[in-house]
């Protein structure tokens, strides 16, 4: 089992449609003020040993709160939190680099938005007939790192052409967009990626439909709070309840959801 390496951190310009539209649902993420957790500790150091780079693309940096209380920073192209746990992180910045084994949750009190991304995508790689259900109310930019969102847009492309939904196919499916990418972009998302080995992991971990369920509303909750929150200054995107896009394209929207006030 070996450590992925920890990415540069430079952009790349998109260049082409292809860019563009691969980047477009993080700047959908920005303009809708979802980069950052809202309850992030305000204080708060990271070890000098710098971040570990995820196999899933995220980097994890280790470190402490004013009171000396061990924090994790997880840093992705689609989101940052400064996540409070009760034991020591550095452990747990390592697990998430393997190439081998399943994921196992930060914290049971307190997951970080990796913990139930890896939840949703898992079960839906090992019951990929559920993407007829759950695939259809997940938005596409909820997945915050480049080979998170890959894996779960192949997925749907796969299943909308009606062909299997298979490890290999998906990574096949995966490559095929990259290559359609500008060079430059291509290559920065290459070096955050392990498709093949993020795909055996999630094939490994645990996922119920109960789980996967609960971590889908999460995701898709947090994310229309966030927005509601950032948008309380902008009358024409204020919301009182789920916002009328996402309930009208979501014929098969759970319970969780259909109920928010």
């Amino acid at each position: 089992m070996t450590a992925r390496p920890v990415w540069s951190g430079h952009q790349a310009v998109a260049q082409t449609d292809a860019d563009r539209r691969w980047e477009s649902r993080f700047d959908q993420r920005l303009r809708r003020g979802l980069l950052r957790r809202p309850e992030t500790p305000t204080d708060y150091s990271l070890r000098w040993s710098g971040p570990v780079r995820g196999i899933d693309g995220a980097l994890y940096h280790a470190g402490e709160d004013h009171a000396g209380a061990p924090v994790i920073s997880v840093f992705s192209p689609g989101y940052q939190e400064v996540v409070p746990v009760s034991w020591a992180t550095d452990d747990w910045a390592e697990h998430r680099a393997l190439t081998d084994g399943q994921f196992v949750a930060l914290s049971d009190w307190r997951r970080a938005r990796a913990d139930y991304e890896d939840l949703v995508l898992a079960y839906l790689i090992q019951r990929p007939r559920e993407l007829n259900d759950l695939g259809r109310w997940v938005p596409v930019d909820t997945f915050t790192t480049h080979v998170r969102y890959g894996i779960f847009e192949a997925m749907l492309a796969l299943h909308t052409d009606a062909e299997p939904v298979t490890p290999a196919a998906i990574e096949e499916r995966v490559r095929r967009t990259i290559e359609e990418l500008s060079p430059r972009l291509a290559q920065l998302i290459a070096d955050t990626m392990d498709t093949p080995a993020y795909l055996r992991r999630l094939m490994l971990t645990p996922s119920t439909s109960i789980e996967a369920l609960d971590a889908a509303v999460y995701l898709v909750m947090a994310d229309w709070k966030a927005a509601s929150t950032a948008d309380r200054t902008d009358t024409r995107h204020q919301y009182t309840r789920l916002p009328d896009d996402l309930a009208e394209t979501s014929p098969h929207l759970p319970i969780q959801l259909q109920e928010q006030p």
